[in-house]
This record gives C-alpha cells, structure tokens and sequence, in this order.
C-alpha cells in the first residue's frame, strides 16, 4: 500500500465503521447461520469461522462478497501448506504449533459439523454448486488461516466513566471488557514492520464507532505506508499467524520452549506449585529465550520448578499448598522473581544451558547454512521478478505462480529459523556470562556461602538491585492482530 500523497505522523490513515466488521456478534444476527450460532452456543471463534464460510458460499449475495474476493485461497499460510512444505520447520518450535493448529482445526470441524453446519441452507447450496461440503477440514483450514493473519483484536468497550466526585477524568476511560474478535475489511492491507509499534496498531474508537489507524511516522508520496500487527512480534510469529508473502519485517529474534520440555520438578511441592501455575497462565508455562536471556517471568517459573522445600515456604508456597491454590501461586511467584539462593541459582543457570544446547542440536541446519540459503533465494527471486518484468509478464501462469509462492513461503521460514537460532546462540551467551557471575561471586564468599552471598548480591548478576517484584502472568499472546486459533 503507498501513499498517494505525504503522509503527516499521527494522520489518520483508514477509518473504518463497525457496521463493516465481521464478528461474533455479526454472525449471530446473520440469517445465514445466526440461528444456528445461537442455539449451539459457538465459542467466538467457531462462529466466525462458521460465519466466514457462510458469506464466502453466499457469493455476491453477501455484503462482504467484495472484501472476501480479495482474500484469495491463503496457499501462503502454514495451515495449508503440503507435508513438503510443512517439513521446512523440522527443528523449529514452530512445527509444535502448527501441529496444535492443525489439531485445532480438526476439532473445529468436527464440532461444527456436530452441530449442523452442513445442514444448513447455504450449506445445501454450496454442495450442489461446488459438490464439497461448506464445512470439512480444508475450507475450516481456509477460514482458520484468513482469522490467524487478518483478524484483530479489538477492546470494543464503551467509555466507562468513574464513580468519584474528581471531574480531572472526565471523558477518560479504561479496557474493562474482554477484546472482540474481529475481520476489518481494508484495515488488513497493510504490511508489518516492526518500526511502527504501538503508535501503527488499529484501536476502535468507542465514540465514532469505528476503528482507526493512525500513521507512526510521514510518508512522501510513493511511500509505502506500514502498519504494526502487534508488538515485538518476531519472524516465527509472522510466518505462522500471517503467512510467508509481504509481511513487512522483524527485528524481535526469539525462541519459544515449552517449560515441562525442560524442567522436571525437584519434588512434590515444586510440581503443585507448576500445575497451580499451569492454570494460572492458561496453559503450559513458556521458557521464552531471547538474546538476553529469559525474563523475570520465566526465571521465577525455573525457581518455582528447583527451589528448596524450604525456598519455597519462605516464598509463602505453605505446607498443603495445592494446584488449585492459584491466588496463592501468583503471589509466590511473585517473590520468586528474585534470586533466593546460590545454590538454586546454579541449578537454574545448569538448567538453562542445557536447554539452550538441546533446542539448537535439534535443526537440522546451521545458521550459517540458512543464511547462505537465504541469500541464494533472494537474488534467484529477484532475477525471477526481474525477468517477469523484462517480458511484460504479469506471472499469472498457475505453475509460475505457485513456484513463486514456495520461494517465498521458503524465505520466510529461513528468516523464521535463523531469528530462533540467533535468538538462542545470544542467550547462550547470556547465560554463560551469569554463570561466570555467579562463580566469580561464590568464589569471594569464601567457604560460607549461603551466610554471605545475599539477594542483593544475587540480583546483581543479572543485572538487577534486587528490590525488583516484577513477575507478570505469561498468557498466551494476545496481539491486534493473529488470535492463537484456540491453542
């Protein structure tokens, strides 16, 4: 998308009236399928995906029929990627997710179907003109796929002013509902970078009953205007929510483990306090590996799983405490976001060494390898494009085009691989540099350790004073745009 004309910072880019919006409250009112969508209670997002291939069957009877032409068959996204194509992320953590995905999926089919999917009108009409089904797993891949990559989540609460008598805020407001689920035809066009930031994110407007965005930064004319599709999004997250094809660029290398993948609990009372903090999060704790290392959540999360008996009571994990006791986890997680002892310390550095060795040992490439790779697609993409426009080809020859989009789906996925593997070669030094710390300090300790290393001295490996109770809850990642598809 470029700009017709210069762009000043903070101009409206689109806005866009929530009458255009596809949501779960749309699919209720429709007369496609709302009777249905109500009688069996779908989850938001069955309904939309229900309600999705409702309108697409519809055709131009729909009042979305001319967004949905343009969504095309979203070969590009991992969820319809061929066995072949789905082999590229060997290795990666984020053929773990496509696999929840496609499971997912299954699910949704499976439910919708139960329900009656099929047996509606449009559905009967559908199979008569197409002689498939309007719901099966490809066309609930399909749906799934535009929801991941063009879908936002928007906070469509309306102004909530306080009780109290100080009138400093009036006209303000905050969040006090959950975010809804919504497809905002034009508002998806926009590719991300990762410069735009929460300034380029679409936010919906309670009073003009619409959503904006707005410009992060000026545009000259010719320009290509970009938008952010949520915050520190990686390469892996950009390729698994929205596909391989334009999405603009990342600077956020990461790596995302699964905890249990690498902690075994140092007992009974360490093991209730991960399952209390298992429903705390909603799910599998994360082990998020960055370049600097992992962050204070999950280090409390590594503390919880290999502290003492007796760490543990300090930290008001009390004798009886069960998985269950969630309130109770939150706070001592909290204060397990400090370091509480040398030799616990050592155990989480060990701890984080070796998973960092065991996540890297399991591509099957180096990142010397897929940068060398990658180069070598670029430029034979290039002089493909290069070659098209030599020819005065427009590339719409089927076989061309899908060459064209495996070159592309490839590049994506090396960019993807070697963000993680960069992401874990940098912790690795992170985590080497803290051990080295922390040795050095028990060294000057002397033979009484555990009398004269305080927390202080602890925190201070890392970087920090210590005083730091700055745990948050690790919930699945929740953007603007891309929801995790109910995984």
């Amino acid at each position: 998308m470029l700009a017709a004309a210069a762009i000043q910072e903070g101009q409206v880019l689109l806005q866009v009236p929530e009458s255009l919006f596809m949501t779960a409250n749309t699919a209720v009112r429709s007369k496609l399928c709302g009777k249905l969508v109500k009688a069996a209670e779908l989850p938001e997002w069955q309904a939309l995906v229900l309600h999705l291939l409702c309108e697409r069957a519809a055709g131009p009877d729909s009042s979305w029929a001319p967004y949905i032409a343009v969504l095309g068959r979203q070969r590009h996204h991992p969820l319809l990627w061929s066995s072949e194509l789905q082999g590229q992320l060997a290795g990666s953590p984020m053929m773990r997710l496509l696999t929840d995905r496609l499971q997912q999926v299954q699910q949704d089919t499976e439910q919708l179907v139960a329900a009656g999917a099929n047996e509606l009108e449009v559905a009967q009409r559908w199979q008569q003109q197409t002689q498939t089904p309007l719901v099966d797993v490809g066309s609930v891949s399909w749906a799934a796929a535009v929801l991941l990559g063009r879908s936002f989540q928007l906070d469509m609460s309306e102004p909530e002013l306080p009780l109290g008598p100080d009138m400093s805020y009036y006209g303000s407001w905050q969040a006090h509902g959950p975010a809804v689920l919504a497809l905002v035809p034009w508002a998806d066009m926009l590719r991300h970078s990762s410069e735009a930031g929460e300034a380029a994110m679409l936010a919906y407007d309670p009073e003009a009953r619409a959503a904006l965005l707005a410009a992060h930064r000026p545009y000259a004319p010719g320009a290509e205007v970009f938008d952010s599709h949520g915050p520190s999004l990686s390469w892996a997250d950009l390729v698994m929510d929205h596909g391989c094809v334009g999405e603009g660029s990342s600077d956020n290398p990461r790596y995302d483990a699964l905890l249990f993948q690498h902690l075994q609990p140092r007992g009974s009372r360490n093991a209730a306090l991960l399952e209390a903090l298992t429903a705390l999060t909603g799910g599998p704790p994360a082990l998020v590996l960055t370049p600097s290392g992992p962050d204070v959540t999950c280090m409390a999360a590594l503390r919880a799983g290999l502290a003492s008996d007796a760490e543990l009571i300090k930290a008001g994990w009390r004798s009886g405490s069960k998985g269950s006791d969630v309130e109770l986890c939150a706070r001592v997680m909290g204060r397990l976001s400090v370091p509480v002892s040398l030799a616990t310390e050592r155990r989480v550095l060990q701890l984080l060494d070796k998973a960092v060795q065991t996540c890297s040992a399991a591509y099957p490439s180096s990142i010397e390898c897929d940068r060398q790779e990658l180069q070598q697609q670029l430029v034979q993409q290039q002089q493909q494009q290069q070659a098209v426009g030599d020819a005065g080809s427009t590339g719409d020859n089927a076989a061309d085009s899908i060459a064209a989009e495996h070159m592309q789906v490839r590049i994506g996925v090396l960019r993807a691989l070697i963000s993680e593997k960069s992401a874990l070669l940098d912790c690795a030094e992170a985590v080497a540099a803290w051990q080295a710390a922390l040795e050095a300090l028990a060294a000057g300790a002397g033979s009484s350790i555990q009398a004269q290393v305080s927390a202080k001295q602890l925190a201070a490996v890392y970087g920090s004073d210590g005083d730091d109770d700055s745990w948050t809850c690790h919930e699945p990642r929740n953007t603007t745009r891309a929801p995790c598809c109910g995984v």
